[in-house]
């Protein structure tokens, strides 16, 4: 760890990572509101110069900010101009990636001020409907429902869905867009709105049989249109 002089510090000529103008105006605040820079840029000293390898951002808004020195951590060792470039672009590319899950939970711990501090938006929360045509390897942002039936009613409803969807391997997960998810779910509600059952279980366990009967009668009607033309 060094003590640096801001202004004295030379500035990366060429660097790959931008900042919109919202976004550095945030940062100018957070750091006025800190009254020193949190996260630590990293620097190396070269023909007696010190150079900024990582933290151009942190120190010009440092400068805006109406600060003039502060703590910085200094790469002592020689480096080349390759080793320099690949230490840069390192800090830049080599970061990890947030569960969706555990920061909007860490996100509503937040007042709003503190919200505003974090720089995120209720906006990077918002789920676009999922196109399951495109799924990549990567985990798609989902949340699991977990509804635990009594033996007779897991019964029947297991049985109804065997009709309606003529097979079901044991204990398969299956993978719905969110628009299906939101008229499944809509259904549901309306089920339980309908017959005055709060159980969710209980109302499953009625909406496959409706749908098993809404199933039986439309076979009936086929049926039927069969015979009727032969």
């Amino acid at each position: 760890m060094v003590r640096v002089k801001f202004g004295e510090l030379k500035l990366l000529e060429r660097n790959a990572r931008y900042m919109s103008g919202p976004q550095f105006n945030l940062l100018v605040a957070n750091i006025k509101r800190d009254g020193c820079l949190t996260s630590f840029p990293l620097v190396h000293r070269v023909d007696g110069e010190l150079q900024v390898v990582s933290g151009n951002h942190r120190i010009q808004a440092a400068m805006k900010a109406g600060l003039t020195e502060g703590d910085a951590i200094e790469v002592t060792t020689s480096l080349s101009r390759e080793q320099f470039v690949a230490l840069q672009l390192s800090h830049n590319a080599i970061v990890g990636k947030d569960d969706p899950n555990i920061l909007k939970s860490l996100y509503d711990e937040l007042d709003f001020g503190w919200k505003e501090y974090s720089g995120l938006t209720d906006d990077a929360f918002k789920v676009e409907d999922l196109d399951t045509s495109v799924l990549r390897v990567e985990a798609p942002f989902y949340e699991e429902l977990t509804i635990s039936f009594l033996p007779g009613d897991a019964a029947v409803f297991n049985g109804w869905l065997d009709k309606i969807a003529k097979s079901k391997a044991a204990g398969a997960r299956l993978v719905g867009d969110y628009a299906g998810f939101a008229l499944f779910f809509d259904t549901l509600l309306a089920v339980k709105h309908t017959t005055g059952v709060h159980n969710t279980a209980v109302a499953l366990r009625l909406m496959a049989e409706m749908a098993g009967g809404a199933l039986a009668a439309k076979e009936a009607e086929q049926a039927e249109s069969e015979h009727e033309g032969r």
